[in-house]
């Protein structure tokens, strides 16, 4: 959004409109976050449907796959709206710098490299939900979301302010 912006030199016509400059770093953020959002939701649709699909086909034990608990996708779509932010906001901060799209693919590359294994992380055997943990940005979160999923509701609350209080800390820079 900046940088096509930047490319087409659209962006000076944009500031020199009487919206206010952070209005319009809102806006973009909303629109990139809500893109985001979405794509994160069909993300999910589709690996539903495609090992349905796939179980279906290889007939295991005849598994019925049908949709997921409710209460473990809700757990996930609130821990969707605070990473779709802090990734929207660094993507859009990265790609500001850029003076063209191209470039901004590419300056968008280290970011991914980064924050991967941020989310890989709490996959890994053996990683528990702890004080340490819980500050990692990315990680507590899905550390905290899978506490959530597997009913460890003490655990999610111990460390619930600790988590709230990183991301917050990391969507305000």
């Amino acid at each position: 959004l900046v940088a096509g912006e930047k490319e087409r030199g659209t962006l000076e016509t944009l500031l020199s409109s009487p919206a206010l400059r952070s209005e319009i770093v809102w806006g973009k953020l909303g629109a990139v976050a809500s893109f985001s959002m979405l794509t994160a939701v069909l993300n999910a649709g589709s690996m539903l449907v495609t090992s349905a699909f796939v179980f279906q086909q290889i007939g295991i034990a005849g598994a019925t796959v049908g949709a997921p608990p409710v209460v473990p996708m809700l757990w996930l779509f609130v821990a969707l709206v605070p990473l779709s932010c802090l990734f929207s906001a660094l993507a859009l901060a990265v790609a500001a710098m850029a003076r063209s799209s191209k470039e901004g693919q590419y300056y968008l590359m280290p970011l991914m490299m980064v924050t991967l294994p941020l989310v890989m992380l709490p996959m890994l055997p053996g990683m528990n939900f702890t004080a340490g943990t819980s500050l990692i940005p990315v990680t507590g979160m899905f550390l905290l979301v899978r506490s959530l999923v597997e009913g460890q509701f003490t655990e999610a609350l111990l460390h619930l302010p600790m988590v709230f209080g990183m991301t917050a800390a990391c969507l305000w820079l």
